[in-house]
């Protein structure tokens, strides 16, 4: 399985105890994450702009970021990053790209790869006895 994480899921991660961190944990240490250059630009920038009272924050994410598998960068579309982290995961052959960014979910699936929320993809990855199925 390969997983990406969208910045927003790696920043709840690093910040709050929950969901995200749980999701973060659990896909590392099966070797499934994913990430890319532009997420740790990204996430620096929100934790410098929003949370500069959480420096340990900073450090948690680092050290989570360098557990993932560090896959190449997409440069088009150049004033969308969802876009271009979504591409760069389809690129990378990730099987689901995790997001709390309701216009990125909207999406539904990228060909072959599923774009969900936190909860989905727990579900659909730690959780099958709760899909139904």
């Amino acid at each position: 399985m390969r997983v990406f994480l969208d910045t927003n899921v790696w920043l709840s991660a690093s910040i709050f105890a929950g969901l995200c961190e749980a999701l973060v944990t659990e896909c590392s240490d099966n070797g499934w994450l994913l990430t890319s250059p532009l997420v740790q630009a990204e996430a620096h920038a929100v934790l410098l702009r929003k949370f500069p009272h959480l420096p340990r924050a900073s450090a948690l994410f680092d050290d989570n970021w360098r557990e993932a598998e560090l896959i190449a960068d997409v440069a088009e579309p150049a004033e969308d990053n969802d876009a271009r982290l979504v591409a760069a995961a389809v690129a990378a052959g990730a099987h689901i790209f995790v997001t709390g960014d309701r216009r990125v979910l909207g999406w539904k699936a990228v060909g072959a790869m599923r774009i969900l929320s936190p909860r989905e993809a727990w579900i659909a990855l730690f959780a099958p006895h709760l899909r139904g199925g």
